[in-house]
């Protein structure tokens, strides 16, 4: 895993490491790349994210709506490099950078706002492979977690899919 940093340029013009950023300010200093990739002016671009998660300024966004809107935005064709979640792991066997951003992924795509933090991911997790802490996931329980995030995803695509459509009024 990569530590993201700011780099500085030296009068002499060699870059040199800076302060650690944070992965919510990476988001957003992306979120304004794609939109230059995008060909968006500011106001374009603030119209675009009102019109997706109803929110104006990415400070004001929350942290599953950000990332969510960088995946958008790579969907449109920006060519972003979207960080990982900072590692909840710390051993070898522990789930891989690809498993934490996957599970993440589908359980905004569930509603699950807050990500790692959110209760109801931890309490799903704790049902599936008896682990309320990510951080204490093997690679093993993560696969298993976000297969049940999976099938949980598709049978609410199912139940939507088979609910009867109630015709208008006055029609046959």
């Amino acid at each position: 895993m990569s530590t993201l940093y700011a780099t500085k340029t030296s009068p002499r013009g060699a870059a040199k490491p800076g302060k650690p950023r944070s992965r919510r300010a990476v988001l957003m200093g992306l979120v304004h790349k794609a939109g230059v990739q995008l060909g968006l002016d500011d106001a374009a671009r603030r119209a675009a994210q009102v019109a997706f998660c109803g929110v104006e300024s990415c400070k004001t966004m929350t942290d599953a709506q950000l990332v969510a809107w960088c995946w958008e935005l790579k969907r449109r064709g920006a060519v972003i490099g979207i960080p990982v979640p900072a590692q909840v792991a710390n051993h070898p066997m522990g789930p891989t950078d690809w498993q934490l951003v996957s599970i993440e992924r589908a359980a905004v795509a569930l509603g699950f706002d807050k990500g790692w933090a959110d209760g109801r991911l931890r309490a799903f997790c704790a049902r599936t492979v008896g682990v309320d802490a990510p951080q204490f996931l093997s690679r093993a329980d993560a696969t298993k977690v976000l297969t049940g995030l999976h099938r949980w995803q598709a049978s609410g695509s199912k139940r939507q899919d088979q609910r009867p459509t109630t015709p208008a009024k006055g029609t046959p």
